[in-house]
């Protein structure tokens, strides 16, 4: 054998797993569909009994089953190991078959007539509309029983007739209509006998076939006679003339219609059709001759009998195709045939109602109508009876004629002289290690990008986007609550969640002198200070500094104070008086419900006044009008920032919904147990209010009524004996504060999620927020404290920025890695710094930002591998964390890996069709004879698994683990959700 011819078949084989691949990748594409609905449950019923029950009571009378045992062995295995989900598996089934199919067929035609008519056996086989269609999508097993009907024609064509019968019989117990197989196999050894006086063949075929069956029948407590009522059982399910297979009945009486009057008829057809189908054999009994006769009587099968669905064609293709692609008057009808097959497949499908496909109205319109149908019916009948006629007249061999002389034949063309061969330009050839010129270079875009994306990181101060998913799980995850963004693995989460306590910045930041008996506290959103002294009312601004005084001694006793607008609203025990910054009474109006009680809280919004306590709650549009009173008691209140709606609790824990312009009360809410205060978050629209009996906090869901209940302590905020005496919500961040004795504790709103305390004085009993410096003011007898509160956007967005200047370094890097004029590297830099979306999805709370990271880190130590600076070996094992960090963040890092395997097998191919296997590079599988594949499997599939589990490892060993999911059941609901989406993201896609 010359070298040329060597690799020429290297490169067949090399072109072989590729058709194989790309078919195996066209199946997984399709096998997410929802299949055929009734016969996918069917087969996820019998393995959950199979696995249930075991084989020996399936078949108990009255349970359904129109199978033979043979393909219920794979349902048994598939039960029992994959425990009830096992529609992937069941869809899947037919895959492994396709492929055996495929190498069967490439086998027998490689050594009838060489290399290249292989490949286009293999092509013909993996692409062909029909076997995916009729596998993967719909869900049926076609091909499953085609393989043992292929290998029982090609032993019976080697002569070998006991494994002929016995693999003839495997066959027909896996599908009756498979049977056929052993029809061919007994008339080549009835030949046989006849004309040679050799009874053997015939004998060990019958005794093979009859072992087999009874062997496989046995664990089923299914006999001979079972077995025959099975067989005339499955027959007598459907009486109609054609279960929408193209056949002679589907033209004579349409589909599924009463068949009374041609069932006998279509029997006699069938037996002559299947005698007629052997007679090949009477003269010949090679590989060839019985492919032909096996092809001729799945041809009958179809063809000619009533009662016949729609795939007992199916056989036919595997059979015919080594026939096809050697003989040149066989592959063109065989291509035909094939196609209007795989029309009349998705004919067949698109007419149940049930099936989530449905054809196109021109389809229906020309094609689907009663014409069309019978003119596909014609078609197919015709291409049969051509194919038919060409195998009787001597295309039935294993032989390739003159018009299919294989190209294998011709010499290859000499290589082309290096002067001839196109190249790249000097610039866009392969770039080298980088200098500490390139790393200076890589570093200062990556100091750009920083800076750029981290300029107003904090603003907004809330969530915005899907922050309101991705950084409200890293707070619930710090508070140990049950995430609400499971849906994508959460280390990205984590991260940040490290960000938020590395520079969140939860703590007292100064202090304000106080009064030792200060009655009632208030802060205006531009800081002012209000404090009420016994004698007098204090204004100062954010430093401490005192700006008015004023003395009350003409007032009764102060019990509450608040600011609208420029003026400062003052409740005492009988009178409700504005006042003007400078401490002089404008107005005052006595209370008409609060004389002899005092009053609770007092709510500013939009003008309007609100006073709720023991007596009720009055509601002043303005200090001029008659206060409109409800003589419903309550003990704290808080208000909608518009001011239109106000919640008042009482001591039950019952929220009075009030619709202030009307001043009635709407609706009634309860929580759940007594409170003592309570605050509106406007960002998830949610009340919160402080229970009495209890550390913990009741949310009641304002959209859908749901509630909650939050305990305050927890890992990280720490053990509380009392419940919140005050509530307060910072406008911007949207974030609850929560005030218990000796510490204010910081509540994500969204996630209801306690996530932070910090230290105040046991004496400290009132809130308040200064809007415009975002600081949270707590006042008690002792001092005035703040506490930082407006660098929690900072904090979750922080690590992100992070990462977006990382991921410029990384491309930079590997732009000078590709390519070796550093123009590239300058234009990537450049595109980095200036592009929109990067600078979004680094300042934006969300997943993507690091797995991108993770992904173009694991390509760039690929790629260094190739030219390492010190090892290739680390630079893969770097590569291998790298992805198995991107997976842990994101699912879609895990198609990287995809990439990486296609990448390895092409160095390798390449590699080994140039005669010098091993030698492609550190991704070669063949490297160091064979051991770098494992050393590759463990980089990018042993060490992401490990990474990937090990990052759940905290979260499901506590109390984060969303509804007592384990990983498994985890990780089926997040397959579930991505692959039902069906909502479009515009922003994101034309479609």
């Amino acid at each position: 054998m010359t070298e040329e011819t060597e690799r020429a078949d290297r490169r067949a084989r090399i072109a072989i797993a590729a058709v194989i691949a790309v078919g195996v990748v066209l199946r997984f594409l399709v096998l997410p569909a929802k299949g055929f609905p009734s016969d996918v449950a069917t087969f996820q019923a019998w393995a959950s009994r199979l696995a249930e029950v075991g084989p020996s009571r399936f078949y108990e009378p009255g349970y359904f089953s129109d199978y033979p045992p043979g393909y219920l062995y794979v349902l048994w295995l598939v039960g029992l190991v994959f425990d009830g989900q096992t529609k992937f598996i069941v869809k899947a089934a037919s895959i492994p078959a396709d492929i055996a199919i495929a190498l069967l067929c490439v086998w027998i035609v490689w050594r009838a007539a060489g290399r290249d008519r292989a490949v286009l056996a293999a092509a013909l086989w993996m692409l062909a509309p029909g076997p995916i269609f009729a596998g993967p999508y719909w869900g049926q097993v076609d091909a499953v029983g085609t393989v043992p009907f292929l290998l029982a024609l090609i032993f019976a064509g080697r002569g070998s007739w006991a494994t002929a019968g016995a693999i003839a019989g495997l066959a027909a117990m896996v599908k009756p209509q498979f049977g056929i197989a052993l029809i061919v196999v007994a008339a080549g050894a009835l030949f046989v006998w006849i004309r040679d006086a050799d009874w053997r063949p015939p004998l060990r075929t019958a005794v093979a076939a009859l072992l087999t069956i009874l062997a496989l029948g046995v664990p089923f407590r299914a006999g001979p006679g079972e077995l025959i009522d099975l067989v005339r059982s499955a027959s007598e399910t459907y009486p109609f003339t054609s279960l929408y297979a193209f056949n002679i009945w589907s033209i004579v009486g349409d589909f599924w219609k009463p068949d009374d009057q041609y069932v006998v008829l279509g029997a006699i057809l069938l037996l002559a059709g299947l005698a007629g189908s052997c007679a090949l054999l009477w003269w010949r009994r090679d590989i060839g001759a019985f492919l032909a006769c096996g092809a001729l009587a799945a041809f009958a099968f179809y063809f000619l009998p009533t009662r016949a669905h729609e795939r007992y064609l199916f056989p036919a293709f595997a059979l015919l195709l080594p026939l096809a692609v050697l003989r040149a008057r066989l592959l063109v009808p065989y291509i035909s045939l094939a196609i209007a097959f795989a029309a009349s497949l998705y004919f067949a499908f698109t007419r149940y109602p049930q099936n989530d496909l449905r054809s196109p109205q021109w389809l229906e319109d020309s094609l689907f109508t009663r014409n069309g149908q019978i003119a596909l019916a014609l078609l197919m009948l015709g291409l049969a009876a051509f194919i038919a006629w060409r195998l009787f007249r001597g295309d039935a061999a294993l032989e390739a004629d003159e018009e299919t002389i294989t190209i294998a034949s011709r010499p290859l063309p000499p290589p082309a002289r290096p002067d001839d061969r196109w190249r790249l330009p000097t610039a866009l050839s392969l770039g080298r290690p980088p200098t500490r010129r390139d790393i200076a270079s890589a570093f200062l875009v990556a100091l750009v990008v920083l800076v750029t994306r981290g300029y107003r990181l904090d603003q907004p101060r809330d969530m915005y986007f899907d922050e309101v998913y991705h950084a409200r799980t890293a707070y619930e995850l710090l508070a140990q609550r049950e995430p609400y963004e499971w849906t994508h693995p959460h280390l990205a989460k984590e991260i940040m969640a490290l960000g938020i306590l590395a520079f969140a910045d939860d703590r007292v930041v100064g202090t304000e002198p106080a009064n030792s008996q200060v009655r009632a506290f208030a802060v205006a959103n531009d800081g002012l200070r209000a404090v009420v002294e016994p004698d007098a009312l204090v204004l100062r601004d954010r430093s401490g500094r005192q700006l008015a005084r004023a003395p009350i001694t003409n007032l009764d006793r102060p019990d509450a104070v608040g600011f609208d607008g420029e003026d400062v609203v003052l409740v005492t025990e009988f009178q409700v008086a504005r006042l003007g910054r400078d401490g002089s009474v404008k107005q005052r109006v006595r209370l008409t419900t609060m004389s002899r009680s005092a009053p609770r809280s007092l709510v500013i919004e939009n003008g309007r006044i609100v006073i709720a306590g023991d007596g009720g709650i009055e509601i002043y549009q303005s200090l001029e009008t008659k206060p409109q009173v409800i003589p419903t008691p309550v003990v704290a209140a808080t208000a909608k920032t518009d001011g239109s709606v106000v919640y008042a609790v009482d001591q039950a824990g019952v929220v009075h919904v009030i619709d202030v312009a009307n001043a009635k009360e709407t609706e009634t809410l309860n929580a759940r147990g007594p409170a003592g205060a309570i605050a509106y978050a406007q960002g998830p629209n949610r009340l919160f209010l402080a229970r009495t009996d209890t550390p913990a906090l009741d949310i009641i869901d304002l959209e859908g009524h749901a509630t909650d209940t939050v305990p305050l302590g927890n890992v990280r905020t720490g053990d509380f004996t009392e419940g919140a005496k005050a509530l307060a919500v910072v406008p911007r961040t949207q974030f609850l504060y929560a005030l218990v004795p000796g510490k204010v504790v910081a509540i994500e709103t969204h996630g209801a999620s306690p996530f932070a305390s910090t230290p105040v004085r046991e004496s400290d009993r009132f809130l308040g927020v200064d809007g415009q410096d975002d600081k949270l003011v707590v006042a008690g007898s002792d001092a005035v404290e703040r506490i930082e509160t407006g660098r929690q956007a900072l904090a979750w967005r922080i690590p992100g920025v992070v990462f977006g200047a990382l991921l410029a370094f990384f491309l930079y890097l590997l732009a000078r890695r590709l390519f070796a004029s550093p123009l590239v590297a300058y234009l990537v830099g450049a595109a980095v710094v200036l592009d929109g979306s990067m600078f979004a999805q680094a300042r934006i709370g969300m997943n993507d930002i690091y797995v991108t990271t993770f992904i173009v880190g694991t390509w760039y130590f690929i790629v260094a591998a190739h030219r390492p600076r010190r090892a290739a070996w680390l630079d893969l094992l770097i590569a291998g964390a790298l992805i198995g960090l991107g997976a842990a963040s994101k699912w879609a890092a895990i198609y990287t890996l995809a990439g990486i395997f296609v990448a390895s097998l092409a160095v390798t191919a390449y590699a080994y069709e140039r005669g010098r296997p091993g030698t492609g590079g550190p991704l070669d599988l063949f490297a160091g004879k064979g051991r770098n594949a494992a050393f590759l499997f463990g980089c990018f599939a042993l060490i992401p698994a490990v990474l990937y589990l090990g990052s759940y490892v905290r979260w499901f060993g506590g109390p984060t683990a969303p509804y007592g999911w384990n990983l498994v059941e985890l990780t089926q609901q997040m397959y579930w959700y991505h692959s039902s989406l069906t909502a479009p993201h515009c922003a994101g896609s034309p479609w």
